[in-house]
């Protein structure tokens, strides 16, 4: 994921923005809290999967556990895009490479489980309804993080001025 994040576009007006002094933090206090605060619900979702799946077996306990943290990479790779915009929008359909890449990464979760390999990996293949359920908890992650990101835009918005009371640097 970090791949595709990396070969991605770069945002509109990218280049017109000032640049970080560099006394300031690359991630700033309140980008830590949504770090560690998405991180945390990834592994308390991970990690009641797997327990509600523990009388399954093993195999089948670690496969969902596999699969929903997988796609928690997935869905924060695609919100990661933009710390504020929406990850509901139609730029990633604009860009092929892209488009491969994510496929790429569902590829490699799909193909341990459904298909066994590497076997090593100790995982079994789910049901429809298993798949399903870690899909879920992967689209329950991003709406948690597009009502962030709904109060990021909000506060962004309260501590810019108005256009209007911009003062003119000419005298």
């Amino acid at each position: 994921m970090a791949i595709a994040l990396g070969f991605d576009k770069p945002a509109p007006g990218l280049m017109e923005h000032k640049p970080r002094p560099l006394s300031q933090p690359v991630l700033s206090r309140s980008q830590w809290v949504r770090i560690a605060f998405i991180g945390l619900l990834m592994a308390i979702g991970t990690l009641l999967l797997e327990a509600g799946f523990t009388p399954a077996g093993e195999a089948t306990m670690y496969s969902m556990g596999f699969v929903v943290f997988s796609l928690y990479n997935v869905i924060t790779a695609l919100s990661s895009r933009s710390e504020t915009a929406s990850a509901f929008n139609r730029d990633i359909f604009s860009d092929r490479s892209q488009l491969m890449l994510y496929g790429l990464a569902l590829l490699f979760i799909i193909v341990p489980v459904e298909l066994g390999f590497p076997r090593f990996l100790g995982l079994t293949s789910l049901t429809g309804n298993q798949w399903l359920l870690c899909i879920g908890f992967a689209i329950a992650l991003l709406l948690v993080d597009e009502v962030v990101k709904v109060f990021m835009r909000r506060r962004r918005r309260q501590g810019q001025p108005a256009p209007a009371l911009a003062v003119s640097t000419s005298a």
